[in-house]
């Protein structure tokens, strides 16, 4: 798994069972719309997230297109409490291997 889309499941963790919107997403990730929105796809065909298209007319009172709402499914919620434990398990072994950065380096 990429560190971008560990990334997106720390932001939708972070807000525990909340809808969020794509621009939302990018800007709790630091990624950009075009990597968050492919990211998206992959963990929707995966079944891991599902969403919904917000109410016209709420989109209109608001003076602004319809957002995109994503949300973590229970399974999906699990995957990614595992997949980021896992990659926080390699994280620390490549360092362990690695050693401590040199200066200047």
């Amino acid at each position: 798994m990429t560190l971008q889309t560990q990334a997106v499941l720390a932001a939708f963790l972070e807000r525990d069972a909340a809808e969020l919107w794509g621009f939302e997403l990018s800007k709790a990730s630091g990624l950009p719309a075009g990597t968050i929105y492919p990211i998206l796809q992959r963990l929707t065909a995966a079944g891991w997230i599902t969403s919904r298209w917000e109410e016209a007319e709420h989109a209109q009172g608001a003076g602004r297109p319809p957002r995109r709402y994503y949300t973590l499914t229970t399974e999906g919620r699990a995957r990614a409490v595992h997949a980021l434990a896992e990659g926080a398990k390699k994280r620390a072994s490549l360092s362990r291997l690695l050693g401590p950065a040199e200066e200047g380096a």
